[in-house]
C-alpha cells in the first residue's frame, strides 16, 4: 500500500475524512494512533473533557473507519463521550479547540453535528437496541449497509443492552457488536457480568480450537466432501461448545456468534478481526480488550480520576488539588454522619459513585454500600425491596439518569408509599448538553402521588433535609441539588429536623415576591442589590418544597392582589414549580369566584432542549443569572 505522506510529516493532518485512512498501511495506522493519542491529550488538557475512555479506544476507532465505510455503514457509539477520536477522523479535528465550549464541538455524539454520527448518544446501554432497530429498517427497505454498535463492558451491564442482545439472537439480523472491554464504566465495573468478562478474557482454549476448526472449514469450502464428513466437522464444533467450560459460550447460546478476545491496542489485529467479521450476515460480537487511559501514564494508573477532567497540564502529573465543597460532597457527608447513628441506612448508586462522591460512604461503610453498575431500574426497585423489609435505602442518582427508572419509581416505590430517599444530583443545568440536562425532574416527580419533592437553598439545609427524611420515613422523599459549589459547603452543624413543608422568608420586602426553589434562592439573593438599585425591595422566599406546597404562605401572597409574584426554578417551566403555584391559584379562584389574586409570572427553562456549555453561560441564556432575573423582575414590577 502506498505511503500517504512524506516521512516525518503528520499523518493526522492529512486525514480529512475516513476515506483518507484507507490509503494508509498498517504500520502507518500504528503511527497515526500515537499521533492521535498526543492530540487527544493536548486538546482535552486545554478544554477539559473525557480523557481516559478516548485514549483507550484509539485503535478500535481507526480499525472501524479503516474497514467500514461511514456514513454509509452506521457506527453507533454507546455513550458518546468515547467518540473524540471518531470526531477527529470525520472532519472535526480543526474544531477541537471548541470541545465542550458553548457553541463549539459537543462532547457527545449528535447527528445534527455530523452525518457520521448515526444517532445521539449521551446515556449508556442504548447502542445495541438502536442497531437492532436500524438493521430491521435496513432489511425492510431492501438497503445494504453494515450496522455496528460499539459497547463498553460497563454499558453491557445495563438491562437495555442485554434485552437487545436477547432479541438480536432471536431475530438473527446482520449486526456487529464491538465489545470494548476495559473493565471500567465511570468507576470500576462491578457485578456478575463484570466477573464473567474477566473469566472470558482468561479463556483461550475454546477460542483456539474453534479458530482451527473454522480455518479447516474455510479451506474445505470448495472441496467436495461426503456429507458425513461435513456433519462430523459440525459435530466437533458443537461438542467443543458443549464440553469446554468457557464463559464465551453464553453469547453463542443466545444466538450471537462470538469472536475474541483480541488485543484492542494492536491495530493490525483489530483490522484483521474486523475484516473477518465484516461480511458475515449472522449477528456477531467481537470482543476487544483495551486499557482505559492507554498512552498517558497518569490516566493508566488512575482511570477513574482521568475519566472526566478539567483543563490540566499534560507534561506533569496533576496533584490532587484541594477541591471546593460541592452539593454532592455535602450530601455524602450527611449520609456518612447519619449512618453512624442509624444502622439501617444503606446507600445505592448506579455506577456514579465517583461523580456523586458516594465513594467516601462506601469506604466508611462497605457493607452498607451498593454500586449496582449501569442499572438505574434495578437500583430503584432493589431500594423498594430493601425499604419493604425494614432498611432505609438512599439512592444517589443523577437527575438525567433517574429518568430511566420512572416506572420503577411509580410502580415499585410510590404505590406502596415506601420510604426510599432519592438524592438527585445534577438537578438543573450542566455543561454536557441536551442528553444530560437535569431539568425535568421537578415536573416528573411532582406528578407522582406520595412523593415529597424538596430542594435546599444551601448545604446546611441539604444536610437537615437528608436527616429529616431518614428520621421521618414517611414515604418516598426526593431531594434535588445542582452540580455546583455548595453555598455554606464548608459549614457543619448538629442535625436538626426540618419543617420542610413551611417555606422560609430570607428577605422581607414589599410589593413583589420572589418564590425561589432550590438553587434559585442564592441566585435571587445575588440579584437583590440590582433590584434595590432599581428601587425595588422584593420579598425573597425559600420555597424549599414544591410537593407539598406551603399553602399558608401561598394564601398570604397569592390572595393579596396588591402583590406581584415571580417563581424561580432551575427546571423546565412545563409542569414545574411555577406550574404548581399556578395550579394552586387556579383552584383557589374556582373556590372563590370573583376574588382578586396577585399576578404570577414564572421564570425557568423554556420548552426546548438546552445545548452544552458552561453552567454560568446556560443560566444566563435561560434568564436565570442574577442579572437576567433582575431584568425580568423589574419588567414585571413596572408592568401595570
Amino acid at each position: 500500500m502506498s505511503t500517504l505522506l512524506e516521512p516525518r510529516a503528520s499523518l493526522l493532518e492529512a486525514i480529512a475524512g475516513p476515506a483518507d485512512l484507507k490509503r494508509l498501511s498498517l504500520p502507518e495506522l500504528k503511527a497515526l494512533a500515537d499521533e492521535i493519542r498526543e492530540e487527544v491529550i493536548q486538546c482535552v488538557s486545554r478544554t477539559g473533557g473525557h480523557l481516559a475512555s478516548n485514549l483507550g479506544i484509539v485503535e478500535i476507532t481507526l480499525g472501524l473507519h479503516y474497514v467500514f465505510d461511514s456514513p454509509q455503514d452506521k457506527i453507533l457509539w454507546d455513550v458518546g463521550h468515547q467518540a473524540y477520536v471518531h470526531k477527529m477522523l470525520t472532519g472535526r479535528r480543526e474544531q477541537f479547540a471548541t470541545l465542550r465550549q458553548h457553541k463549539g464541538l459537543s462532547g457527545f455524539i449528535n447527528p445534527l453535528e455530523s452525518e457520521h454520527d448515526s444517532f445521539i448518544a449521551g446515556h449508556s446501554s442504548t447502542a445495541t437496541s438502536l442497531a437492532v432497530g436500524m438493521a430491521i429498517a435496513r432489511d425492510h427497505l431492501g438497503e445494504d449497509y453494515k450496522v455496528i454498535a460499539v459497547v463498553g463492558d460497563g454499558g453491557l451491564t445495563g438491562g437495555m443492552a442485554l434485552e437487545a442482545i436477547n432479541h438480536l439472537g432471536h431475530i438473527q439480523r446482520n449486526v456487529l457488536i464491538i465489545l470494548n472491554d476495559n473493565e471500567m464504566s465511570i468507576s470500576e465495573n462491578l457485578g456478575g457480568l463484570s466477573q464473567y468478562m474477566k473469566r472470558l478474557k482468561q479463556t483461550f482454549f475454546y477460542s483456539d480450537i474453534k479458530k482451527k476448526i473454522d480455518e479447516i472449514e474455510i479451506e474445505l469450502e470448495g472441496v467436495k466432501l461426503h456429507p458425513a464428513i461435513r456433519e462430523l466437522i459440525g459435530a466437533v464444533k458443537r461438542q467443543a461448545k458443549e464440553r469446554f467450560e468457557t464463559p464465551g459460550i453464553v453469547f453463542e447460546k443466545l444466538g450471537i456468534n462470538y469472536s475474541g478476545p483480541v488485543d484492542g491496542h494492536d491495530v493490525a489485529a483489530v483490522v484483521d478481526a474486523l475484516q473477518k467479521v465484516k461480511d458475515r450476515s449472522a449477528p456477531q460480537i467481537l470482543h476487544l480488550v483495551t486499557q482505559k487511559g492507554k498512552g498517558f501514564a497518569p490516566a493508566e494508573q488512575d482511570a477513574i480520576k482521568y475519566h472526566g477532567v478539567p483543563a490540566f497540564t499534560p507534561e506533569k502529573v496533576e496533584p490532587d488539588r484541594p477541591k471546593v465543597k460541592t452539593y454532592s460532597d455535602a450530601f455524602t457527608q450527611a449520609l456518612i454522619d447519619i449512618a453512624e447513628v442509624e444502622p439501617h441506612l444503606v446507600a445505592i448508586t448506579p455506577a456514579t459513585a465517583e461523580g456523586s462522591g458516594l465513594v467516601r460512604f462506601g469506604k466508611a461503610y462497605p457493607d452498607r454500600f451498593f454500586d449496582v453498575a449501569i442499572c438505574e431500574q434495578h437500583a430503584v426497585t432493589m431500594a423498594a425491596g430493601m425499604a419493604k423489609q425494614g432498611l432505609i435505602p438512599v439512592v444517589s442518582i443523577y437527575s438525567t439518569f433517574l429518568q430511566r427508572a420512572m416506572d420503577q419509581l411509580i410502580h415499585d416505590v410510590s404505590i406502596l408509599n415506601l420510604p426510599v430517599i432519592f438524592g438527585i444530583d445534577r438537578g438543573g443545568l450542566v455543561e454536557d448538553g441536551e442528553t444530560h440536562q437535569g431539568v425535568f425532574d421537578i415536573a416528573y416527580l411532582r406528578s407522582i402521588p406520595n412523593l415529597t419533592v424538596v430542594a435546599p437553598k444551601d448545604a446546611l439545609e441539604l444536610r437537615d433535609m437528608v436527616y429529616t427524611a431518614v428520621m421521618e420515613r414517611r414515604g418516598p422523599f426526593a431531594i434535588r441539588f445542582p452540580r455546583d459549589k455548595a453555598v455554606n459547603g464548608d459549614a457543619r452543624h448538629p442535625f436538626e429536623k426540618l419543617d420542610y413543608k413551611t417555606w422560609e422568608t430570607v428577605n422581607a420586602g414589599h410589593d413583589i415576591v420572589l418564590l425561589a426553589y432550590g438553587s434559585m434562592v442564592a441566585t435571587a439573593i445575588e440579584a437583590l442589590p440590582l433590584l434595590q438599585a432599581a428601587g425595588l425591595d422584593p420579598t425573597i422566599v425559600n420555597a424549599r418544597s414544591c410537593k407539598p406546597l406551603d399553602e399558608t404562605a401561598l394564601s398570604r401572597f397569592v390572595l393579596d392582589p396588591s402583590l406581584k409574584i415571580v417563581t424561580l426554578e432551575e427546571g423546565c417551566l412545563a409542569g414545574g414549580f411555577g406550574a404548581a403555584v399556578l395550579e394552586w391559584a387556579a383552584q383557589k379562584r374556582l373556590s372563590a369566584p370573583g376574588a382578586s389574586q396577585a399576578p404570577v409570572a414564572c421564570l425557568g427553562i423554556p420548552d426546548r432542549f438546552v445545548e452544552h456549555g458552561a453552567r454560568s453561560i446556560l443560566l444566563d441564556l435561560n434568564g436565570l443569572s442574577p442579572g437576567k432575573i433582575a431584568d425580568f423582575v423589574i419588567k414585571i414590577a413596572r408592568h401595570s
